[in-house]
């Protein structure tokens, strides 16, 4: 099962590392110009896993890959954990690197190696790296979450449906949620109690825990499902 994770990422080392690059360019210039780079590094980490789990289904789907699959001595079990195991392995590494890309960002702008960069020259001093990661803790963490939890649903329409109809579902479901936090943003956003409460989502120190935990827990629920329904699909 590990060679078929190690097959997954090596295929599309190229997509991965586009993603990492260009999530980490981006939201250096974004810090550079004083705004919310964090931001970009935690959107990056949906988009990136998404765009993954998409391309790695596409292509085996396309060549017929799961009926090799199917013909070796592997488990259904196998075949469909290590799907879910190399989404998982990519997810995390685009976290670390991200948060790696961020501390980056926060030491020259306390440093003053690259000049502008930073929030403004008082703030420059010896960094805290702690203190920087534990800033990013909650916002990785939520979205990190979120990304396992769609791309668990997106893997579970491909097991069941295959690739036409898990890509159609999940854009929608995606364009769907987008529409509901722009829209609830714009309505609830000034409301006191909504920011009272953003305030202590972002100061919260068990919330990444238990937020990554669940997330954890759901995207192994639906490994087990697809698990399933792959023992009694006709893959032909």
């Amino acid at each position: 099962m590990i060679d078929l994770v190690y097959k997954d990422i090596i295929q599309n080392r190229k997509l991965i590392l586009l993603y990492a690059l260009l999530g980490g360019f981006v939201g250096l210039v974004m810090i550079a110009s004083g705004s919310d780079g964090g931001g970009v590094f935690t959107a990056y980490v949906m988009i990136s896993t998404y765009g993954f789990a998409v391309r790695s289904t596409y292509d085996e789907d396309k060549s017929g890959a799961y009926l090799f699959l199917k013909s070796l001595p592997l488990s259904d079990a196998a075949i469909v954990a290590s799907k879910f195991l190399s989404v998982l392995a990519v997810s995390v590494m685009l976290v670390i690197f991200f948060n790696i890309t961020a501390v980056l960002g926060a030491y020259l702008g306390a440093s003053g190696i690259v000049p502008g960069l930073g929030s403004s020259p008082a703030a420059r001093g010896a960094l805290d790296v702690m203190a920087v990661l534990r800033g990013n803790a909650v916002s990785f963490a939520i979205v990190f979450s979120f990304a396992l939890i769609f791309v668990g649903i997106y893997l579970l329409i491909f097991f069941w449906a295959g690739f036409a109809k898990a890509s159609t579902y999940s854009r929608a479901i995606l364009l769907a949620v987008f529409v509901m936090v722009m829209i609830g943003a714009g309505a609830i956003g000034h409301l006191p109690a909504v920011r009272n409460f953003v305030r202590f989502i972002e100061t919260s120190s068990w919330l990444p825990a238990i937020s990554v935990i669940t997330s954890l827990g759901v995207y192994s629920i639906l490994c087990a499902l697809c698990i399933g329904r792959v023992k009694v699909k006709d893959w032909s």
